[in-house]
């Protein structure tokens, strides 16, 4: 399938959390996004997308391919069928109806963004489904990441596996239902988050909550994070985190991290308050929580995400990287 000029898989997938966790997996050395969905009389298939071959994977085309058990659709309206529903599924995985023009001009006029055009980022990566980014966005809330991850990960061991037998798909309602408390407790160490969870897959089974105007990208931005609030276990700092995952820019979420961040890199060491750190985005209008995101991503991991284009960049960012840790090293000495 065809990308968008600029696109780059590897930036996409790594620039949001999900690619650690069930249902997807990704290996860098081979630059391909794998993802486990449920197929037909309940199977799992594993989609596999991979772009281009070169270290940059900078191809403006995507290789998509389906790998399941049995044997493969062998009429030609089938095979159809099963490439479209790869290349919705992976369309809506990557946020490729995205139309991020207006970003780029924006980074090119801002020193902190002007490395995202080159790299081939500006999109963020979200789940196959509502529900499991609800219920991953549960899981990783007043926690450490890699705890969260590992959570999720257990939280899915109830789930089959990829035809590799690898990866699992991600659990229905109905599964973690099944599964219960003491699943979600004893085994995926989710503590009070377990409760919110069961409540939601409740409220999903029974009709009481319905995902598909959010789904299908019907709601503006305060009517989604309306939405995401009133779902159990979720406030308004993880709603504006949603929020961006469905293409709804204009609300920064601002948390313990967002202010240790900026405190580091924009206020001098000094924490700011909320209010500051709004004022500090509000020029960036409907795009500021895009602006945000791939400012953070740019500093706190220069050699990844604006350095990768060639060995001469990679060198000069981590020539930067050390200056930047003598000269705060030097600072703290001072200030000891």
């Amino acid at each position: 399938m065809a990308l968008p000029p600029r696109f780059c898989l590897r930036a996409v997938a790594r620039s949001h959390g999900w690619y650690e966790i069930p249902p997807f997996s990704w290996d860098d050395e081979a630059r391909t996004l794998a993802l486990a969905i449920q197929g037909p009389r309940g199977s799992v298939r594993r989609l596999e997308m991979r772009q281009g071959s070169g270290r940059q994977g900078s191809s403006s085309r995507l290789s998509l391919a389906w790998i399941s058990r049995g044997q493969p659709p062998g009429e030609a309206s089938a095979r159809r069928a099963r490439e479209e529903e790869g290349r919705a599924l992976a369309r809506r995985v990557l946020n490729l109806d995205w139309a991020l023009g207006p970003f780029f001009e924006l980074c090119v006029r801002t020193p902190p963004l002007a490395w995202v055009p080159g790299a081939g980022a500006g999109w963020i990566l979200r789940g196959p489904g509502l529900f499991s980014d609800l219920v991953s966005s549960i899981c990783g809330t007043n926690i450490a990441w890699k705890q969260a991850v590992r959570m999720v990960h257990r939280l899915c061991d109830i789930a089959p596996k990829d035809p590799l037998g690898a990866l699992p798909r991600y659990p229905t309602p109905a599964e973690l239902l099944g599964a219960g408390s003491e699943h979600l407790r004893g085994h995926a160490r989710l503590g009070y988050r377990a409760d919110s969870v069961l409540r939601l897959c409740e409220m999903v089974m029974e009709g009481r909550l319905d995902l598909g105007p959010a789904e299908r990208g019907e709601l503006d931005g305060p009517a989604l994070r309306g939405f995401f609030q009133s779902v159990p276990g979720i406030g308004p700092v993880t709603a504006r985190y949603l929020g961006a995952l469905y293409g709804r820019f204009d609300a920064l979420a601002v948390d313990s991290l967002v202010l240790t961040f900026l405190a580091d890199t924009r206020f001098g060491g000094r924490k700011p308050s909320e209010a500051e750190v709004q004022a500090l985005f509000e020029p960036f209008g409907d795009l500021r929580a895009l602006a945000y995101w791939f400012e953070f991503l740019g500093a706190v991991d220069p050699v990844t995400w604006r350095g990768w284009e060639s060995e001469e960049k990679v060198e000069k960012a981590r020539r930067v990287g050390r200056a930047v840790r003598l000269e705060r090293n030097g600072q703290a000495s001072e200030q000891a």
